[in-house]
């Protein structure tokens, strides 16, 4: 009986030991923790702040590229294809106001010569007719000369910097070389002209691209203004 009782206060004072060790482990534990938090804040707050400042400089800088790639877009691609474009038609907007003004005034000089007779209008027929007609032969020069070479310079541009054009773009492109392949072939007198016509040869095809030209100009300006990509 008293190894038993000497047993159980040895199991107690085991018990208690073991108590008052965990105490004192928690109590050096909470302690070390009060000394070591207020100085691994400061190391945590560091870490955290230079986390933060290469993601903000990481952001910046993509966005910075892609601000440069899309004024590049606009410096050697956008702006120079609608230049050209413009150019093209503010040429055919004006050859078509001075042949709607050369119509009206052949039709006026050709009323006025009836009241003098037949004779009288072939007279003016002969004498203005051919003047009248250089019009025409004007056009027909200016067109291979000038017209014709803006296409194909939009169409060189195009090629060239067909990496520069988003993909919206890029479904036109098709469109613009068959436009100046098949004027080149019909210049050349290599195509006959019932081909070009089953074709459906015409600018029609192109007035979507022209349209969308104008839109993603736009739309790029806008993102270069306002610095959103």
């Amino acid at each position: 009986r008293l190894i038993a009782s000497d047993a159980v206060l040895m199991q107690a004072a085991r018990i208690n030991l073991d108590e008052a060790t965990t105490a004192m482990c928690a109590q050096q534990c909470l302690e070390l923790a009060k000394w070591m938090v207020p100085m691994a804040l400061p190391a945590i707050a560091g870490l955290v702040g230079v986390a933060i400042g290469a993601w903000l400089t990481a952001r910046r800088e993509r966005k910075y590229r892609q601000l440069a790639f899309i004024e590049k877009q606009l410096q050697d691609f956008y702006s120079k294809m609608l230049g050209l474009r413009n150019e093209i038609r503010m040429r055919g907007e004006l050859r078509t106001r001075i042949h709607e003004a050369a119509n009206t005034e052949w039709r006026e000089l050709i009323a006025a010569s009836r009241d003098a007779g037949v004779e009288a209008t072939r007279a003016v027929s002969e004498s203005r007719g051919p003047e009248f007609k250089l019009l025409i032969d004007y056009d027909n020069r200016q067109f291979q000369k000038e017209l014709l070479p803006a296409y194909r310079e939009m169409a060189k541009l195009f090629r060239e910097n067909y990496w520069l054009a988003d993909l919206d773009t890029q479904s036109h492109y098709e469109n613009l070389i068959e436009f100046v392949d098949v004027w080149d072939r019909w210049l050349e007198e290599s195509i006959p002209g019932e081909v070009v016509e089953r074709l459906g040869h015409s600018e029609e095809k192109l007035k979507p691209f022209y349209k969308h030209l104008v839109e993603k100009h736009d739309e790029l300006r806008k993102k270069v203004k306002d610095g959103v990509t």
